[in-house]
């Protein structure tokens, strides 16, 4: 059976502590890399928490790669992992800035990026953000991976593209609380109306403006939620993924605690 042993790292983010973040992810990754881990995901801003920017600014944001993408390149080539990683940049030609996810492949290469899209003009906890304009399929370690953040999931255009262009599984970075606007059973429909897998790596903790303690990780398949987690311990979810039929060869995540 060909198969992926999968970590979601359902973290608990320190609003605005950026170092402390980085190193509490890069933790969690050593974690997962020594339960086995193939493929890592983090949750959506990971590094500086979701309301970030108006506790500590954007000015940290740099062009990436910066020397800590850098380093977590190095350290999935080290630990022979791809890691799917939330993580903020700076455009360099016209400085706008972009919610991101980045493709680290077992080379120790970027295979590629994602810009969140599902930005609108009056949200204002994301009026740092620029929208990003195009999805496509990211090739990494012989899979076909199509990334969506968080609100990119909420419609069902952005799936589809990635569905027509090739994607065998959906990769979604989150930080969605289940109030006051929860996910509805986005997440389902999506891997309903594409006929693909979505694998959904959320978060817990909580911020002065909103609570993520009851956030849900899941992973669904055929429109059905076959995984999920929630809880206010933060944790690496660990399932294995049977790649020709789509599904996790479990019922339930194999859970190790991040103390």
């Amino acid at each position: 059976m060909k198969r992926y042993k999968v970590a979601l790292l359902h973290l608990s983010p320190q609003l605005g502590e950026v170092d402390s973040n980085r190193n509490k992810t890069e933790y969690a990754v050593r974690l997962a890399a020594a339960a086995g881990a193939d493929i890592v995901i983090t949750p959506e801003t990971a590094i500086p928490g979701y309301h970030f920017a108006n506790l500590i600014g954007t000015d940290w944001i740099e062009p990436q790669p910066d020397s800590w993408l850098k380093s977590m390149a190095d350290l999935a080539g080290e630990l022979k992992i791809n890691i799917f990683l939330g993580y903020q940049e700076r455009d360099t030609a016209t400085g706008k800035l972009y919610n991101t996810v980045f493709s680290l492949c077992k080379d120790g290469q970027i295979a590629g990026s994602h810009r969140k899209m599902g930005i609108s003009a009056d949200h204002t906890a994301e009026a740092w953000a620029t929208a990003g304009e195009i999805v496509d399929v990211i090739h990494c370690d012989g899979f076909k991976a199509g990334v969506l953040i968080c609100a990119d999931t909420w419609g069902p255009k952005f799936a589809a593209e990635l569905k027509e262009k090739g994607a065998q599984v959906l990769i979604s970075p989150a930080a969605w609380p289940p109030l006051p606007c929860p996910p509805e059973g986005c997440w389902e429909k999506r891997s309903a109306e594409t006929g693909l897998p979505i694998w959904v790596c959320n978060r817990t903790g909580s911020e002065p403006k909103l609570d993520f303690t009851w956030g849900e990780s899941i992973v669904a398949a055929g429109g059905k939620r076959v995984l999920e987690y929630s809880s206010e311990q933060p944790a690496v979810l660990l399932f294995d993924w049977d790649i020709e039929k789509q599904v996790p060869i479990q019922t339930e995540f194999e859970i190790v605690p991040i103390v």
